[in-house]
C-alpha cells in the first residue's frame, strides 16, 4: 500500500510521458491529421493570397496596365496633333 501511494506521487518518467502523448497522438490522429491539413490549406490561401505571385499583385498589375494603355492613347493623340501642326508649317495637307 505504501508503494502504490509512492508511485502516485513520483513524476512520470521522461519515456512514459512520451508514450502518454504518442497514445494521445495516436488516439485523436483524424484530429491531428485535420488541423495539419487545414494549416497547409490556410498557408496556400496566404501565400496566394499576399505571396509574390498574389492576388494583390494581379490587381495591380492590371490597374497599372490600364493606367498605361490611358497614356498610350493620350500620348498617340498628342502625336497626331503635333504631326498635324509639323505638315502644317512645312505648307503640306495633312
Amino acid at each position: 500500500m505504501l508503494e502504490d501511494m509512492h508511485d502516485h506521487t513520483t513524476k512520470p518518467s521522461f519515456y512514459g510521458v512520451i508514450r502518454r502523448w504518442i497514445r494521445v497522438i495516436y488516439v485523436h490522429r483524424v484530429m491531428v491529421v485535420s488541423f495539419l491539413v487545414l494549416m497547409c490549406i490556410g498557408a496556400y490561401m496566404g501565400y496566394l493570397l499576399f505571396g509574390v505571385n498574389s492576388l494583390e499583385v494581379l490587381i495591380d498589375v492590371k490597374n497599372k496596365r490600364t493606367a498605361l494603355e490611358a497614356s498610350v492613347q493620350t500620348l498617340q493623340y498628342e502625336n497626331a496633333k503635333l504631326q498635324k501642326q509639323l505638315f502644317e508649317l512645312k505648307g503640306l495637307e495633312p
